[in-house]
């Protein structure tokens, strides 16, 4: 296909000025870049006072588990996302064996709400499969630990023993071998909450030899997450010398707030020292999960209904909830806070659960989507108390329950982080196949645009663009695509920078934005007029080793 763009401003993903110029477009790649080209044969296309960018890289997404059935991606390419990072928070559709398949039909398919109908053998085999059946973004894969670990312990709660850390250590050595970017870990959810720190390090060595990234959802993002947290990735980055990222950052709870700048200063100071660190983030004041996900332990998963309905199994939930819920975001603060009667602290922790967290999406009982979870669950269960009802929803539900809990402040944290030239963006998104979704899976990177750059003015368009381009490519290692250059791969954002906005809403996440005229995927047009054509022709991204 021959496109020839007109009169567009370009904003080429370096963080340079925007220049008023034409883009020819020859099959995949950008042919030429130039004031008053001819195009005879072309396909010319008018864009006077648009902008011109490069497709936007989202460095988190959760694409992978249902793209194969959403395989257009509309969620993500309508927002002007033409490559999505995957296999994040160490899980994905591959690769599996019998223990894996029996930990997604337990845990994922529970806790995530996500029926992902096929795994596969391989992350080989599903990309082949992925390719016959045609996308329309590009993807970049990331072995998911989850996965790797379950192959060979299944949930053991346990150290692995060198044997079995020597065959998780050849899966990823094969994973990598093929093209995968490097590996991703969970580490607030099962197995990776059990995984010990230097298990990780090891497998990141590994990731390492092939000049590899280590992409984490840290361990803590509370009141502890300079300790569990920040620490935790620099040191598996030191001691495998492995290049890090830290997925979706942010300081979680009030408390946790007061320590942005420490963990900007703490990243900073491990760059100074040479570690490759950077970080992405969504523009959410409410993060995304699945809330059997972040409150039940695996035993509870091997026998579901039973365990929260056997009224000694729900009082030893309600004790490991409670105790999870102190140590993660209670155990750092004042010490008045501390001696509170455990009675009356069990009293204000499930008051703040009614009012912050917010049900998103369910199995059954959609007409609670978009409700806080208080509200929720009198319209439910009016005569059980509340930790009772929070247990008869989850079960009632079979564990698919996605909410958002309102715990980040836009003011102040996200702002400061954003800032930082160490962070991208990436959407934490899913593509759902069907009910609501967390706004972030249609609105980020149109939210950015609109809020913290037209509205705010936290920073430049073109810096804006920059992180949401050639920084990611830069980290994954895409020597072609996140800047506009000729011979660059032809992957293009055209948009009106001052029209351009998110529309999607807590209660309604699935509408797309506005603003956003034509969307370019491999040298094809696949939006047009803010409408998706259909068009399948993203590619499956293999990874090139980088030298270290």
């Amino acid at each position: 296909m021959e496109i020839l763009l007109k009169n567009g401003w370009i904003i080429d993903g370096t963080g340079s000025s925007r220049y008023k110029s034409d883009i020819a477009i020859k099959d995949n790649k950008i042919l030429k870049i130039g004031a008053n080209l001819e195009g005879n044969g072309y396909d010319i296309i008018d864009v006077s006072n648009k902008i011109i960018a490069p497709g936007f890289i989202d460095m988190h997404s959760h694409a992978d588990l249902t793209i194969l059935e959403v395989n257009k991606a509309e969620a993500a390419i309508m927002q002007g996302v033409t490559t999505l990072v995957v296999g994040m928070c160490g899980i994905g559709r591959a690769p599996a064996n019998e223990k894996v398949r029996n930990y997604y039909s337990n845990f994922i398919t529970k806790a995530f709400g996500s029926s992902v109908s096929q795994l596969y053998d391989s992350i080989q085999d599903y990309m082949e499969v992925l390719k016959k059946k045609g996308v329309s973004s590009n993807l970049a894969f990331f072995i998911p630990h989850g996965n790797i670990r379950t192959y060979i312990l299944g949930l053991e709660d346990r150290p692995s023993k060198s044997e079995e850390l020597e065959e998780m250590k050849k899966i990823v050595k094969k994973e990598m071998g093929i093209g995968a970017f490097g590996l991703s870990t969970g580490l607030v959810y099962p197995p990776g909450s059990i995984t010990p720190t230097s298990e990780i390090i090891e497998l990141c060595k590994v990731v390492s030899d092939f000049g590899g990234l280590y992409d984490t959802h840290m361990r803590n993002e509370g009141t502890r997450i300079i300790e569990q947290g920040i620490r935790e990735v620099i040191e598996i980055a030191k001691k495998s010398n492995v290049r890090a990222h830290i997925s979706h950052l942010k300081t979680v709870g009030k408390y946790a707030w007061k320590l942005t700048h420490d963990v900007i200063n703490l990243i900073k100071n491990a760059k100074e020292k040479e570690i490759f660190l950077h970080a992405d983030l969504y523009p959410y004041e409410e993060s995304s999960t699945s809330l059997s996900g972040i409150l039940l332990n695996p035993w509870v998963y091997d026998d579901f209904e039973q365990n929260l309905t056997n009224s000694e199994a729900r009082k030893k939930i309600v004790t490991e909830i409670l105790d999870m819920i102190f140590s993660t975001f209670l155990s750092d603060l004042p010490f008045i806070t501390r001696i509170i009667p455990k009675f009356l602290m069990k009293k204000l922790i499930f008051s703040s659960f009614k009012k912050d967290i917010r049900i998103i999406s369910v199995l059954k009982n959609h007409h609670i989507e978009g409700k806080f979870l208080g509200e929720a669950l009198k319209i439910l269960y009016p005569k059980r108390s509340f930790y009772d009802a929070v247990l008869d929803f989850i079960r009632d539900e079979e564990g698919s329950i996605m909410i958002s809990i309102r715990q980040m402040s836009e003011e102040k944290s996200i702002l400061s982080l954003f800032k930082q030239d160490f962070v991208c963006v990436g959407s934490d998104g899913f593509l759902v196949i069907e009910g609501n979704t967390h706004p972030r899976s249609y609105g980020t990177f149109p939210r950015i645009l609109s809020r913290y750059v037209r509205e705010k003015k936290i920073v430049s368009l073109e810096e804006a663009i920059r992180k949401m381009t050639s920084l990611p490519a830069s980290i994954l290692g895409l020597r072609d695509r996140g800047i506009i250059r000729p011979n660059f791969k032809a992957d293009l954002v055209i948009f009106n920078h001052q029209t351009i906005r998110d529309n999607s809403t807590y209660e309604n996440g699935r509408q797309y934005p506005e603003g956003i005229d034509y969307v370019i995927v491999n040298g094809e047009i696949t939006v047009e007029k803010g409408k998706h054509l259909g068009i399948l022709n993203g590619q499956i991204l293999k990874h090139e080793k980088i030298i270290v």
